[in-house]
């Protein structure tokens, strides 16, 4: 655990916990080594960016992680594409490769690829590098109407990273380009028919930069990085309450922390963006700068972290706020916890993240303002009595506000061709269970059941179409012989049945698939998605594709 946070203190510094984090480890006499250990959840369907608008209801860890390697880290990035998820058999070999590449293809044009290198030019220079693309290009039930969607959306992404290491610092500069294409789901108006825009078509282009200077190793009494860069994001076309234009942020960032003891550790992280726009957008500029100073006790038993979140916005309902920042684990019987967290914080509701959100989203009630949650309170019991098997029980509760909410088309007289995005304040409570068991290589099963209930201002019931009440779900992941496992996950999720609205279908997604190690390092792998065909809204407030299958090949050199 001491090697886990001093590395991602060096490398990681303000990245969103919904990234996934590089982790590099100390120099070995044949080279460095980079895992990126990538999000176990996925978006339902290519182009379904999601964000935690859901309370934090943790899974258990499972007893196989999934492992891409050599993917170059993203500091300023607060995004990761893959599509689909990336099945690859347990990795034994004891030098981990430096590249990474693989290619799938599927039904209805869905097709991912994805390449990555880590070069390490010398002892203390080491150059990383990323492409992706994904998408697809195929008819979905446009639910609506009754005629079908010609769906097209692909997404092509580009990094650079380089690191240099000096005698106690490291000096890192990289940079990313990012371009999506879609297209609008057509509406209905009044009268049921289907028309079009004045164009169907969107393209966004992302681009970031940034710089950083960061203690390195245990070289130096107090650990520390600074960061500071610039990120754009530009809509090529204008739509309904929409301009084309772009966005600019500079984004700084830093933390410093230093040992007390072998036991005690204060800290103070830092982060401010400044968000530039385009005359033609109608956007406030304002400044969002966020503080955390924290302190943490760790010994056998007991695990503590006292901190508080603190920002101040300028403008677009800014001010000063305040939310707790605090943890408290403790450890009985040698593999019992409980846990109290009272957390809280700010969201910044840039474009970036109203991409994440949905690729479609429309800003219904002009510019968008910080999420800011006052607290975020959870309690629970986590477990492992025998080996092998792990469970968790959880309950708590959000107050948010300007929480995010995604209203689809639903083809009533105020249909549009976007995901439209609304805030106001919402109230959760939530309870939690989860068990796990995994046998050797065998075997690997986690089940999963959360209850959320909701409570928003009175009137405003239909804002919470596409939230859940309900959801469970299982993953299965056995090993039928030597290099074959195949794989089975499910997951139902119900949505509140709001009066005087047509309530959404619920998420029922089937999907099956197999991984086969044909040569070392070399594997193949197959799924079948939404194998019960079904169709609902994502999240993101687009429909699902029906059933579709995608295959391909992964290799690690």
């Amino acid at each position: 655990m001491d090697f886990i946070k001093r590395t991602l203190l060096v490398c990681g510094g303000f990245a969103s916990v919904q990234v996934a984090f590089a982790q590099k480890a100390t120099n070995d006499s044949v080279l460095n080594r980079t895992v990126v250990v990538e999000n176990q959840y996925n978006p339902e369907v290519a182009d379904a960016f999601k964000i935690n608008v859901l309370p934090e209801v943790e899974e258990p860890e499972t007893a196989k992680q999934e492992i891409d390697y050599a993917v170059s880290s993203r500091p300023l990035h607060e995004w990761e594409v893959r599509p689909m998820a990336v099945m690859l058999p347990s990795v034994s070999q004891r030098l981990t490769p430096r590249g990474y590449a693989r290619a799938s293809y599927g039904s209805m044009g869905n097709v991912d690829m994805k390449g990555s290198y880590l070069w390490n030019v010398s002892g203390r220079d080491c150059i990383g590098i990323m492409a992706s693309m994904y998408g697809r290009n195929g008819d979905l039930s446009h639910m609506t109407a009754p005629e079908d969607w010609k769906s097209r959306f692909y997404r092509t992404d580009v990094s650079l990273d380089y690191r240099h290491d000096f005698h106690r610092v490291s000096l890192s500069l990289g940079g990313s380009f990012a371009s999506q294409v879609f297209n609008y789901m057509p509406s209905l108006g009044g009268s049921g028919a289907s028309y079009t825009a004045e164009t169907d078509r969107q393209h966004y282009t992302l681009g970031e930069g940034y710089v950083k200077v960061a203690s390195n190793g245990e070289k130096l009494p107090v650990e520390f990085a600074v960061q500071t860069g610039f990120k754009s994001f530009n809509r090529k076309y204008g739509g309904y309450a929409m301009q084309g234009g772009s966005e600019n942020i500079i984004h700084t960032s830093g933390y410093l922390s230093g040992d007390i003891n072998q036991a005690q550790q204060v800290g103070v992280r830092l982060q401010m963006d400044n968000l530039i726009h385009d005359a033609s957008l109608q956007q406030k500029d304002f400044t969002l700068l966020q503080f955390n100073p924290y302190y943490t006790l760790k010994n056998g038993q007991l695990a503590l972290r006292a901190g508080a979140s603190m920002s101040l916005q300028t403008a677009n309902d800014g001010g000063l706020r305040v939310a707790p920042d605090v943890a408290l684990d403790y450890t009985f019987a040698s593999s019992y916890t409980l846990f109290l967290h009272l957390a809280g914080g700010t969201s910044l509701n840039d474009f970036r993240r109203l991409n994440d959100v949905s690729p479609y989203w429309m800003q219904y009630g002009g510019q968008l303002c910080t999420s800011y949650t006052p607290i975020d309170a959870s309690v629970g019991l986590k477990a492992s009595p025998v080996a092998d098997v792990s469970f968790k029980l959880q309950g708590g509760y959000r107050i948010t506000k300007n929480e995010v909410f995604v209203l689809p088309d639903t083809g009533d007289d105020s249909s549009l061709l976007y995901a439209s995005l609304m805030q106001e304040k919402a109230k959760v409570a939530y309870v939690g269970a989860s068990v796990s068991y995994a046998y050797l290589d065998w075997a690997d099963f986690t089940l999963s059941g959360n209850y959320y209930a909701w409570d928003v201002p009175e009137g405003m019931d239909g804002l919470l179409l596409l939230k859940p009440q309900f959801a469970v779900g299982f993953s299965v992941r056995g090993k039928v012989f030597d290099n074959l496992h195949a794989v089975l996950d499910y997951r139902y999720e119900a949505r509140k049945d709001i009066a005087g609205s047509r309530k959404a279908n619920p998420v029922n997604n089937l999907c099956v698939g197999a991984e086969y190690e044909l040569f070392k390092r070399v594997n193949v792998f197959a799924r079948l998605n939404n194998l019960l065909n079904k169709d609902y809204f994502t999240e993101s407030g687009y429909p699902e594709q029906g059933l579709y299958f995608m295959a391909g090949l992964s290799c690690r050199f």
